[in-house]
């Protein structure tokens, strides 16, 4: 038994020819018996033999009998010759047919042949194995990356959900206070009433005399009524000036507590932005949410993406981006087509305005100022050259190719930018141009009578980003210097643009926000909604305002500004949702409008879906978290 043990092995199979010759050397057995292995070792094997006689299984019952072995590996190409005796021996009778066990012990074989043969019968044994150990692995591992990815998705709406209650807290508690103040100047109006009350009635009575002593009783009533009243409004007061130091003190609180959730808040946005761009091309797809809009990448977005990665350090995205423009993007005459495959990165639409080519020279120019390097000059210049052979004789910008119509915000994007790049390159010729488009801006783009901006020339239509772009992109002191007025301008926008609207919060609440609309909502069947992206360029404009009056020694209007921008930030911060793609896990964004496939008054419709994250949305809600001009060159 102990043979037996020694010498079982590996389970294989391969065909054996066996031959049997006695202690001398002489062949015994009549002719070759076939066999195959059961078990394979280094120093031998068990052999199955099923086809045999009473002569055949006498030889198998010496045990001094010799064996010659002619081994048929199927994986040589040659047999392997060997010679064994028997090491011991065992008769099967079921299940039929009847079969022999022979365990044989090498005395000669080739090594190099047997340690091939061990090679393959380990890799026979050990194969499946590995095989089924590194399926369960990868079933472990899956399981691990699927529950990994679940508390990922988890951790992040919540602290998306966090993120929107701590902005609805204050945001209510900004109502509250504001309350409070309204309040708080009826009573001391109120009070101030009184105390002339007061005055008056005993300045009467001092002046009575002794024969008006009815009149001097009446005014006596009437006296200690008033200072009843006087005490009683006193008493409010001092409970609104209480309860408004306590709210201070809960709002104070929460800004304290709330940095580093906001970091992460907006860090997250980031990383929204991130996992939506496209490895091959660079290119981000502008919606998430809509199916008709998948894979779109609109080449405006694509600016303001990679000038969102570059303020938050992520430069190799940026780059991404930019590198696509100038590497591999096609063109048409010079120009960048309207949008882009994020995938394939070839042109999906034909069309091509000025405004997007702007935007993508202003993201090539903002890249080179912020780095350091002059990567994407000659992109942004050969942008410049084109818009160049588009101004007109007024000094003008069409919107594009083969249209005639002129949009007023193009030829904001056209002013800044000429201006940057003339800084940049101090090449004189844009110069000239941003001055002759400022003519333009002068003649078409403003209402000196109403004090606001037109959507273009000859079209009169309010479009919001065009007052918020024009405090941004030609600032508040040039504004002025041309006649135009900077803070009517925005009071204008504040009193038709601004909408107060219901929305659905992510955990199904609905709430209520302020922000701007696309347009002037009276005008349209549909009622407010709030652009996400317009709003944040408005909020922008009042951080431009508070520095303009911050520049020139007006602290109360620079506060004023400062606030405004303040409240609409945190009315931004209520609108995140959690993104609802497996690409996105739950990650904070900014939809693109608060009501999905609405008209928005200019020509196109808001993305269909309730949960759709837009890239402009939220690149440039985080331009206003980050106080953060794109018209003005940041080193």
């Amino acid at each position: 038994m102990s043979e037996k043990r020694q010498y079982v092995r590996m389970s294989t199979v391969f065909p054996v020819e066996v031959e049997f010759f006695s202690t001398t050397g002489e062949k015994i057995s009549t002719s070759l018996l076939q066999a195959f292995t059961r078990d394979v070792g280094a120093g031998g094997m068990c052999l199955e033999l099923k086809s045999f006689g009473k002569s055949t299984e006498k030889l198998f019952e010496v045990s001094e009998h010799l064996l010659e072995l002619t081994i048929n590996p199927t994986f040589l190409s040659s047999p392997i010759k060997a010679k064994a005796r028997i090491a011991w021996r065992k008769k099967q009778e079921a299940p039929l047919p009847q079969r022999y066990l022979l365990g044989v012990a090498y005395t000669q074989i080739d090594e190099a042949a047997n340690r091939r043969v061990m090679r393959y019968a380990n890799n026979l044994i050990w194969m499946p194995r590995l095989a089924a150990t590194a399926g369960i692995v990868l079933l472990v591992s899956l399981g691990a990356l699927f529950f990994h990815d679940q508390k990922l998705i988890a951790e992040n709406k919540a602290l998306v959900r966090q993120t929107v209650e701590s902005a609805q807290t204050k945001s209510d508690i900004s109502e509250s206070l504001s309350e409070f103040k309204t309040r708080k100047a009826k009573l001391e109006s109120d009070l101030s009433a009184a105390r002339q009350k007061i005055s008056a009635l005993e300045s009467s009575i001092a002046s009575l005399t002794a024969e008006n002593e009815d009149q001097k009783k009446t005014y006596e009533k009437e006296l200690s009524a008033s200072l009843l009243r006087q005490r009683l409004l006193s008493g409010e007061i001092q409970s609104v000036e209480s309860d408004t130091v306590k709210l201070k003190d809960r709002y104070e609180s929460l800004e304290n507590s709330s940095p580093t959730a906001n970091s992460q808040a907006l860090e997250q946005m980031v990383g929204w932005l991130k996992s939506h761009q496209n490895i091959a091309t660079g290119l981000l797809a502008s919606f998430e949410g809509d199916a008709s809009l998948a894979n779109q990448a609109f080449s405006y977005d694509q600016a303001l993406a990679a000038q969102a990665l570059l303020i938050f350090g992520d430069k190799d995205g940026a780059d991404k981006i930019l590198s696509f423009f100038k590497d591999r993007a096609s063109r048409d005459r010079g120009a960048f087509f309207n949008s882009y495959g994020s995938v394939d990165g070839q042109p999906i639409e034909n069309a091509i305005h000025v405004g997007p080519n702007v935007w993508i020279g202003i993201a090539a120019l903002q890249y080179d100022a912020q780095t350091g390097e002059e990567k994407f000059l000659s992109l942004a210049s050969s942008i410049g050259d084109w818009l160049l052979s588009q101004q007109d004789t007024e000094g003008g910008l069409r919107g594009g190719p083969g249209v005639s119509w002129y949009s007023v915000e193009h030829n904001l994007d056209a002013y800044a930018f000429f201006g940057m790049l003339a800084q940049v390159s101090s090449d004189d010729k844009y110069r000239q141009a941003q001055g002759r488009v400022l003519e333009w801006i002068q003649k078409y783009a403003y209402s000196l009578k109403e004090k606001r901006m037109n959507r273009g020339k000859g079209d009169a239509t309010i479009a919001t980003d065009t007052f918020s772009w024009a405090i941004s992109a030609i600032g508040p002191a040039k504004l002025n210097e041309i006649q135009f007025d900077p803070e009517a301008i925005m009071d204008f926008a504040e009193n038709h643009c601004l909408v107060t609207v219901e929305y659905e919060q992510p955990s199904g609440k609905i709430a209520k926000a302020k922000g701007f609309d696309f347009a002037k909502a009276q005008n349209l069947g549909r009622g407010g909604i709030i652009s996400t992206e317009w709003t944040a360029q408005m909020i922008v404009a009042y951080q431009g305002m508070a520095a303009y009056f911050d520049s020139i020694g007006n602290a109360d209007k620079a506060s004023i500004y400062r606030q405004k921008s303040d409240f609409y930030l945190n009315e931004l911060q209520k609108m995140m949702i959690a993104s609802p793609s497996a690409t996105g896990q739950g990650r904070g964004c900014l939809p693109y409008a608060s009501v999905d496939n609405v008209d928005t008054g200019h020509g196109w419709r808001t993305p269909k879906g309730k949960r759709t994250g837009s890239v402009a949305g939220t690149a440039y809600g985080l331009f206003a978290w980050k106080n953060y001009n794109p018209f003005h060159l940041e080193k």
